[in-house]
C-alpha cells in the first residue's frame, strides 16, 4: 500500500515539473536563429528614377517594421536645401519631407546611409538611395574618389564632398551651398551621383553645422583643377587653414594676413642604451625631402633631412614597431606645412612607406623608400 502511494506521489510530482518548467533550463529548443536579413523595399512614392515629380513628401514602404538610427546625421539630400529634411519612421514606412520647394528640371538624390534598420535586430538597409527628377529626365553622370587627412593619409569618414559649376568664382564656396553633394563612408570613399554633364570644381568639407558652405577654421580640401564627369579615383587631402577670428568678410582679407598652421617636430628623446639603427635610402633623392620615424601611436619620434648621399640615418633606436613617412618641404621651413584655400595652395605632400618596421634591439636595418611609388598608409 505504501509503495503504491509513493508511486502515485512521484507521478504527480513529475507531471507538475513538466507543467511548471522544473526541467533543466538549458535543455530543449531555445528558439530559431537570429534574423540577419535587412528590411526590403516593397514600394516608394515617387518610384526610384521617377520623372515629373512635384511632391515634397517621399514615402517608402518596407516588408517589416523599421526604425531610424541618427537620421539627422545620416540622411542627406542632394542638392541640399536651406533647411534639413524631416525624416520619420512609422510602422513599416519611412517618410521624408523636404523643407524647401523643389527646383524645376532638377534631379534629386536622397542618401540614407545606414539610417533605416529593422525594429528588432537593427539590421540596416546599407547605403540605400532614392532618386527622382522634377523634369523629364534623370541626370546620370557621377564623380567618385576618396578623401584623406593631408598629414596622416587616414581615411576622412563622414565628410561632405560637393561640386560647383566650373564658371563660378573661388569665393562661391563661402557664399552658396553646393550644387550636388555626397558624404564619405568610413573608408573615405565618396560617390556623387546623378550629375548633369559638364565640368565642375570639387571640394570636401568637415561641415559640422551642415550649411554646405565653407566657413573659417573648417577643415577643407579642393581639387587644383576642374574635373569632368564621370571622373573617378579623385583624391582630396583634407587640411585645416587657420584664419584670424576677427575676419568678417572673406573677399576683403589681405593676402598677407592669412596664417596657416605647421606641424613642428620636437627633438627625439632616444634611449642611450639602445643600439638598433635604421638606414633609409630615399629614391629618387631630392634636396627638399624630410623623413619621419613614427611610433606605434602614429606620433613622430624623429625627423631627419635627406643627406647629400640621398639617405637618412636613425640611430640608438629602441626595439619596437615603427612607420616611416616623407614630406616634400616646398617652402623650405623644415616642417610640414598645411594648405591655404585663399592662396589656392595645397598642403605639402606626404608619403608613407608601404610596411611597418619591426625593429629589434642591437640590430641594424636598411630600407629603400621609393616614395613616388607609394600611396596610402601601410596596412595593419
Amino acid at each position: 500500500m505504501k509503495s503504491e502511494i509513493k508511486y502515485i506521489l512521484y507521478s504527480i510530482v513529475g507531471v507538475l515539473c513538466l507543467l511548471t518548467g522544473c526541467a533543466s533550463r538549458g535543455a530543449g529548443p531555445q528558439g530559431g536563429p537570429l534574423d540577419s536579413i535587412p528590411p526590403q523595399v516593397l514600394a516608394s512614392v515617387p518610384e526610384d528614377g521617377a520623372t515629373g515629380v512635384q511632391s515634397q513628401e517621399i514615402q517608402i514602404r518596407f516588408n517589416e517594421y523599421v526604425k531610424l538610427d541618427r537620421p539627422t546625421e545620416q540622411v542627406l539630400v542632394s542638392p541640399p536645401g536651406q533647411a534639413q529634411p524631416v525624416v520619420k519612421a512609422v510602422g513599416k514606412k519611412v517618410s521624408v519631407t523636404l523643407s524647401d520647394s523643389l527646383m524645376p528640371n532638377t534631379t534629386y538624390t536622397i542618401y540614407f546611409g545606414n539610417a533605416i534598420q529593422d525594429n528588432n535586430e537593427k539590421n540596416a538597409v546599407s547605403n540605400y538611395t532614392l532618386s527622382f527628377s522634377t523634369g523629364d529626365k534623370i541626370d546620370s553622370c557621377s564623380l567618385s574618389g576618396e578623401v584623406v587627412f593631408a598629414e596622416t593619409l587616414k581615411a576622412a569618414g563622414g565628410v561632405i564632398v560637393g561640386i560647383h559649376p566650373v564658371e563660378t568664382e573661388d569665393s562661391v564656396v563661402y557664399k552658396k551651398p553646393f550644387l550636388r553633394i555626397a558624404r564619405t563612408d568610413s573608408t573615405g570613399h565618396f560617390d556623387i551621383r546623378h550629375i548633369a554633364e559638364g565640368t565642375y570644381r570639387v571640394y570636401a568639407l568637415s561641415d559640422s553645422n551642415r550649411n554646405y558652405t565653407y566657413e573659417r577654421n573648417e577643415p577643407v580640401a579642393f581639387m587644383d583643377q576642374p574635373v569632368e564627369v564621370s571622373d573617378s579615383g579623385l583624391i582630396l587631402r583634407l587640411f585645416n587653414c587657420l584664419i584670424p577670428k576677427d575676419t568678417t568678410a572673406v573677399d576683403t582679407i589681405p593676402q598677407d594676413s592669412v596664417k596657416t598652421d605647421s606641424v613642428k617636430i620636437e627633438s627625439p628623446k632616444i634611449d642611450s642604451t639602445a643600439t638598433a639603427s635604421l638606414k633609409v635610402i630615399v629614391s629618387p633623392a631630392e634636396t627638399n625631402l624630410f623623413v619621419q620615424l613614427l611610433n606605434g601611436k602614429d606620433v613622430p619620434v624623429a625627423t631627419e633631412a635627406i643627406s647629400k648621399t640621398g639617405d637618412v640615418q636613425f640611430e640608438r633606436l629602441k626595439g619596437d614597431t615603427y612607420m616611416l613617412r616623407l614630406f616634400v618641404d616646398f617652402n623650405g621651413d623644415s616642417v610640414w606645412t598645411t594648405g591655404d584655400y585663399l592662396h589656392h595652395r595645397q598642403p605639402e605632400p606626404m608619403y608613407y612607406f608601404p610596411k611597418r618596421l619591426k625593429i629589434r634591439d642591437n640590430w641594424d636595418y636598411e630600407e629603400t623608400f621609393r616614395w613616388q611609388d607609394e600611396s596610402g598608409r601601410p596596412q595593419k
